[in-house]
């Protein structure tokens, strides 16, 4: 049972960010193309957040929003102490050790399978202190699932291959080789 609404917590994460001194100009977005796509996207951000709440039981009480970051296909990126080269298909990356969400140009707020890839970050985001988890990819069973079910309130059909989300959420040891 969820006690918290959206709004309740998109006031919390405001007065989060009030208290950090950050509020009047609220999550760090590096690499918007203009302050009005910067502004639409923390429009956004406060919309997905009340929406995931509304999905998940996933609380933002203690987690100010994560910094955005636009990045290109070829960059390196250093996320969870590794590094990373953006490739033509990564569409989006979170690193919770520096609460960063990493946005793949092109990108635009005005399309909703973008606007999709900003949403599963955000889960993985507000996923870190919801609980426990076994190992860091069994987040992504519940991202995906998230991202689908708001595709599909969009009339957007998400293509994904569940199967290999599947392979990708397990926390099983990797690279069977039998000796």
């Amino acid at each position: 049972m969820k006690t918290f609404t959206g709004t309740y917590i998109a006031s919390i994460i405001g007065l989060t960010m009030l208290a950090s001194g950050a509020a009047s100009a609220g999550p760090v977005i590096d690499g918007a193309r203009d302050s009005q796509e910067e502004t639409a996207i923390r429009a956004l951000l406060t919309e997905l957040v009340s929406w995931i709440d509304a999905e998940e039981t996933y609380r933002t009480t203690n987690r100010p929003i994560a910094k955005i970051k636009f990045v290109d296909a070829g960059d390196t990126v250093t996320a969870e102490g590794h590094e990373f080269v953006v490739a033509d298909r990564t569409r989006g990356l979170y690193d919770e050790k520096k609460a960063t969400i990493y946005l793949s140009r092109p990108w635009s707020v005005d399309d909703p399978f973008d606007r999709s890839v900003l949403l599963h970050e955000l889960a993985h985001h507000l996923q870190v202190d919801a609980r426990h988890w076994y190992c860091p990819q069994a987040m992504e069973w519940d991202a995906y699932r998230l991202q689908e079910t708001w595709l599909g309130e969009h009339g957007i059909a998400s293509g994904f291959y569940w199967p290999a989300i599947l392979l990708e959420s397990s926390c099983s040891k990797r690279d069977h080789h039998p000796d």
